[in-house]
């Protein structure tokens, strides 16, 4: 009698274990489960630009390196137009089996939502943030021969001319923050397709001046056929340590300064992998721990570093509660007037 209640007490206790093992979501079990699951698949990242741009380029030096440790195929789609809207509405759509992913620029994400911009018909908190891979300033640069030389030029300039995809692209906006700040006369011209075409716009004297992010342009910088003159923030750049800040140009009214602020707040979440709504939890689980692995490797890295694309790996989770906060507190009080000088003045 009691050998055999000793046995059925033995059977019970080994069936809770495998229950407790099965329950976690974040158990070994949930881990394996994803893991098999993306063993052997293809796995898309869309890029909301043409390629040879900075997203473009950061999604090609990741994808091998993803592709290996999921053991799977990944191939990049290029989904240019509406200024990143087309490519991010089609991952907010597409099937929630965390098989498509997005390498977006999560601060015009942000810019578009909190404009209210047509189209923008996403969640960016139903959105699964898996990684931020870099952030960067902006840099503010003209034509080799170009009229401005520096920033009482473009000040005393009647129209200073600048290069956009379209409203709150993340470069327009920017362009328009800084204007608000500062004084500038500017007027934004929409309809290039990427940082590329832009940053050819202003060498070729199409438009006066432009504004990307600094890996996007570096190398044209260096060469010589366009000329930095600020970086839009607080602090200087590694890359361009005698490029002055646009604090160290001008003294901004201090009633004028948050409008800087602000922008660089929303910057600093910048180019990030997302997954779209309704993935399940194990499968987000593992794609976050596996992009860590990834883009805390120092292969990619030094790969990254080497081709001017610099990695400032944040973890999703981190990354998703960045997002909320800017969504929830950057703009304060003053978001109207934000809506109007990004969407309108400047167009």
């Amino acid at each position: 009698m009691f050998a055999s209640l000793r046995a059925v007490r033995a059977c019970a206790g080994f069936a809770m274990l495998f229950i407790a093992l099965l329950l976690p979501a974040g158990s070994a079990f949930a881990q394996q489960s994803a893991a098999d699951f993306y063993r052997g698949k293809t796995v898309t990242i869309l890029v909301g630009s043409p390629p040879g741009g900075g997203y473009d380029l950061y999604a090609r030096l990741i994808a091998p390196y993803l592709a290996k440790k999921l053991d799977a195929q990944v191939i990049i789609e290029n989904r240019a137009g509406g200024s990143g809207l087309l490519a991010l509405n089609v991952l907010n759509s597409s099937r929630p089996d965390g098989l498509t992913l997005m390498n977006a620029s999560a601060e015009g994400a942000i810019m578009s939502k909190l404009t209210d911009r047509p189209g923008a018909r996403w969640d960016l908190q139903k959105l699964n943030w898996l990684a931020r891979v870099s952030t960067e300033p902006k840099v503010w640069f003209v034509a080799r021969n170009s009229k401005i030389h520096n920033f009482d030029d473009a000040l005393h300039a009647p129209k200073l001319m600048w290069s956009a995809t379209g409203p709150a692209d993340n470069i327009s906006d920017v362009v328009a923050v800084l204007s608000a700040a500062t004084g500038l006369h500017s007027k934004i011209v929409n309809g290039y397709k990427g940082a590329k075409d832009m940053a050819l716009a202003v060498a070729n004297g199409e438009v006066d001046a432009g504004v990307l992010t600094v890996s996007s342009v570096l190398p044209m910088l260096k060469s010589g056929d366009l000329v930095p003159i600020a970086i839009i923030g607080h602090k200087r750049w590694p890359d361009l340590p005698n490029v002055p800040t646009i604090f160290e140009l001008t003294k901004i009214a201090p009633d004028k300064t948050w409008w800087i602020d602000f922008r660089e707040q929303v910057g600093e979440v910048q180019r990030a992998l997302v997954a779209p709504p309704g993935v399940p939890q194990d499968r987000v689980d593992y794609l976050r721990a596996t992009l860590r692995e990834v883009l805390t490797d120092p292969a990619v890295i030094a790969q990254g570093n080497k081709a001017n694309l610099p990695v400032s790996f944040l973890d999703g989770v981190a990354l998703q509660k960045q997002i909320e906060n800017i969504m929830q507190n950057a703009a304060g009080d003053h978001l109207p007037q934000i809506q109007q000088v990004v969407l309108h003045q400047y167009f």
